[in-house]
C-alpha cells in the first residue's frame, strides 16, 4: 500500500470519530444548543410553529431540615467507680471469732460482719459495770444520810423551840415567885405573917431562878443540837455529790471499755457488697493502730456508682453540676445508663490537659461494677432554641460572620437562600435563621447547578 492512500484512510476515521463526538454532544447538551438555536429565531414564531425543547432537570438529593439545635456533647472514655468505698480494719487486736459474710456478700448498713474475740476487754466492761453498781450504792447511803441528817435536824429545831418554850415557862414561874416573895415581905413588915414564912417564899423564888437558868441553857444546848444536825446535813450531801462524781466515773470507764469491746464487732457502714476478705475464723487480727495494715473487709456502696470522666480543655468552660449524661458500658452491650455530673475538679491536670468530673449514676440492679469501662456522653449545652439542623454539606458557601448560602428546591427549580449558621458538630449544622422544616433543601446535585436550574428532587423529602 502507498502512503498517499494510507493517509486518506486515517484522515477518514478521524472525520468519523469526529462526527460522532459532535453528535453525542448535541444530544447531551440539547437544552442549551436549542436555547443557542431559539436566540437565532425570531421573537415572535409564527403560529403553529414547533416551541423550542424545555431544559433538562438536574437529578439532586433533598432532605428536609430537623427542628431542634444542635447540642454540644462530648463523649469521653469514663470508668465506673463506686460511689463509696471503705476498707475496714480491726481496732482491738484478737481472735476471729465469727465472720458472717464472703467476697460478693450483699449487705445493709449497720450488718454486723464480723467479731474479734479479746476476753480481757470483756472482763474489763464486767468490772467496770460492777463500780458502776458500787458507785451508785453509795449514792444511795448518801441519800440515806441526807435523809437522817435532815430529820435529826428538825429534831434540833423543834428541841430548840421547846427549850424556848420552858424558858417562857420557867420566867412566868419566876415573875409568880417574885410577886409572891414581895408580898410575903410586905406582910412579914408588917408582922401580920411569921418571918420565917418571907424566907420560905425567898427560897421558892431563888429556886424559880435557877429553873429559868436551866431552861435558857437548855435552849442553848438546843441550838447547838441543831447546828450540829445542819452541819450533818451539809456533810451528807457533800458524800451524796462525791458519790454521783464516784457514778460518773465509773460510768466514763465502762462506757471505755464498752467502746474497746464494741470494735471487736466489725459492721458495714453503709449497703453495698463485700469485695475482699482476708481473714478467717480463728486467725489473729491485729489492730490497725497496732501494726495491722491489712483489713478485714472491703465493702463497696453500690446503689449508685460514679463514673470517671477526663473531660478536655476544649469542653471544660461549659461543664456544669447537673447536666444530664448517658453512659454505655462495653461489657453491658445494648443498654444505656442515665446519670448527671455530680462534681467537677474546677482545675485541668497541667499534664494531660484534661479535668477530672464524675457523673454519678443510679445501680439498683447492681450491674455496674468498679472498674467497668465505657462511654460517656456529656451533654454540655442545650441547642439553640428556634433553630433546625441540616447537613454540613448542603452550605455551599460559608462566610464570615456565620453567614451562609443553602440551594433550596422551589417548584422544580434551585433558589440560594441565605442563612445564619450556629454550631456545627462536622455532620449537621445548625441554622438559626432562613429555613423551616417545611423548606426542601439540597444536600448534593449531580452537577453544578445555578439559581433558577431546574431539579429533579430525590431523598427524604421526595
Amino acid at each position: 500500500m502507498t502512503r498517499k492512500p494510507f493517509r486518506n484512510l486515517v484522515r477518514f476515521i478521524v472525520a468519523v470519530a469526529l462526527l460522532a463526538g459532535g453528535g453525542f454532544l448535541i444530544w447531551t447538551q440539547r437544552g442549551p444548543i436549542s436555547a443557542a438555536f431559539a436566540a437565532d429565531k425570531p421573537a415572535h414564531a409564527p403560529e403553529g410553529a414547533a416551541s423550542p425543547p424545555s431544559p433538562i432537570a438536574v437529578p439532586v438529593d433533598v432532605t428536609r431540615p430537623r427542628a431542634g439545635g444542635i447540642e454540644r456533647v462530648s463523649v469521653q472514655p469514663g470508668t465506673v467507680e463506686p460511689f463509696e468505698m471503705a476498707d475496714l480494719y480491726a481496732k482491738a487486736s484478737g481472735f476471729l471469732a465469727e465472720q458472717a459474710v464472703d467476697i460478693g456478700s450483699r449487705v445493709k448498713a449497720g450488718d454486723v460482719l464480723a467479731r474479734l474475740s479479746v476476753p480481757e476487754y470483756e472482763k474489763q466492761v464486767a468490772r467496770d459495770r460492777a463500780r458502776v453498781k458500787d458507785a451508785e450504792a453509795k449514792v444511795r447511803q448518801a441519800d440515806a444520810a441526807i435523809a437522817a441528817a435532815e430529820a435529826e435536824a428538825r429534831a434540833a429545831d423543834a428541841a430548840v423551840s421547846l427549850a424556848k418554850a420552858a424558858v417562857k415557862a420557867k420566867t412566868s414561874f419566876r415573875q409568880y415567885r417574885e410577886k409572891q416573895l414581895n408580898r410575903i415581905k410586905e406582910l412579914a413588915a408588917s408582922r401580920a405573917v411569921d418571918a420565917r414564912l418571907a424566907d420560905e417564899q425567898e427560897d421558892f423564888y431563888q429556886s424559880a431562878v435557877e429553873g429559868e437558868s436551866s431552861a435558857k441553857e437548855q435552849v442553848n444546848a438546843a441550838r447547838e443540837r441543831l447546828a450540829a444536825a445542819r452541819s450533818k446535813v451539809v456533810q451528807a450531801e457533800a458524800d451524796l455529790d462525791e458519790a454521783k462524781a464516784g457514778v460518773g466515773v465509773a460510768e466514763a470507764e465502762l462506757a471505755r471499755s464498752e467502746v474497746l469491746l464494741g470494735y471487736t464487732v466489725i459492721k458495714s457502714p453503709y449497703t453495698g457488697v463485700i469485695t475482699r476478705r482476708s481473714f478467717h475464723p480463728g486467725d489473729f487480727v491485729k489492730a490497725a493502730d497496732q501494726g495491722g495494715n491489712t483489713p478485714l473487709l472491703t465493702v463497696e456502696r453500690t446503689d449508685k456508682m460514679r463514673v470517671v470522666v477526663q473531660v478536655p480543655d476544649r469542653d471544660i468552660g461549659f461543664v456544669d453540676a447537673g447536666d444530664p449524661a448517658t453512659l454505655q458500658i462495653d461489657a453491658l452491650p445494648g443498654r444505656s445508663f442515665e446519670g448527671t455530673i455530680a462534681r467537677f475538679a474546677a482545675a485541668e491536670d497541667p499534664t494531660t490537659r484534661l479535668m477530672r468530673t464524675e457523673v454519678d449514676v443510679p445501680n439498683p440492679d447492681g450491674k455496674l461494677r468498679r472498674g467497668m469501662y465505657g462511654r460517656a456522653t456529656l451533654t454540655l449545652e442545650a441547642g439553640s432554641p428556634g433553630a433546625v439542623r441540616i447537613p454540613s454539606a448542603a452550605a455551599v458557601e460559608r462566610k464570615a460572620g456565620g453567614v451562609a448560602v443553602v440551594r433550596v428546591a422551589v417548584d422544580g427549580k434551585v433558589a440560594h437562600r441565605p442563612v445564619t449558621v450556629g454550631a456545627d458538630n462536622g455532620t449537621e449544622i445548625e441554622i438559626l435563621t432562613g429555613l423551616t422544616p417545611a423548606d426542601v433543601v439540597v444536600v448534593r446535585a449531580s452537577r453544578p447547578v445555578s439559581e433558577g436550574t431546574p431539579v429533579a428532587t430525590s431523598g427524604s423529602a421526595r
